[in-house]
């Protein structure tokens, strides 16, 4: 590319644009360092979030194994008072055990399911944030 020059005034207007234009962009670079900083204390307020859902999850998984065990120790009384008494009743301790263990299955089972929607979630997001940063370098 050439650029011819026609007179000192076009030279002296080229260099008063260009002079405009080297400012405009220091106050741009300025911006984007005050947004970098801003940006960094963002992430890392999204890592403290991040570990923050990692203890969740395995508060989570304890959860389950206890809802596991406390399933078992049900399953082993149902049976010890089944070879008690008749195949075909349960007695009332049983019968409001077992509404128990219900309710704790399904308490278990809809926090299982709003911890999977902001896993998958929040796993999106950074993967999304992730490919968008790779992708501006």
């Amino acid at each position: 590319m050439t650029i011819s020059v026609n007179s000192a005034a076009e030279s002296h207007a080229d260099h008063r644009h260009w002079k405009s234009d080297v400012e405009c962009w220091g106050e741009d670079i300025e911006n984007w360092r005050m947004e970098h900083c801003t940006a960094i204390v963002q992430l890392q307020e999204a890592v403290k979030r991040i570990n923050e859902h990692g203890k969740a999850l395995d508060e989570h998984a304890h959860a389950i194994a206890s809802l596991q065990t406390s399933l078992e120790a049900h399953e082993k009384n149902l049976a010890a008072s089944l070879q008690n008494g008749s195949n075909e009743a349960v007695d009332e301790t049983m019968k409001d055990q077992h509404a128990r263990q219900a309710e704790l299955h399904l308490r278990q089972q809809n926090a299982h399911e709003r911890m999977k929607k902001h896993h998958h979630q929040a796993m999106a997001k950074v993967a999304m944030l992730k490919s968008a940063l790779e992708q501006a370098c």
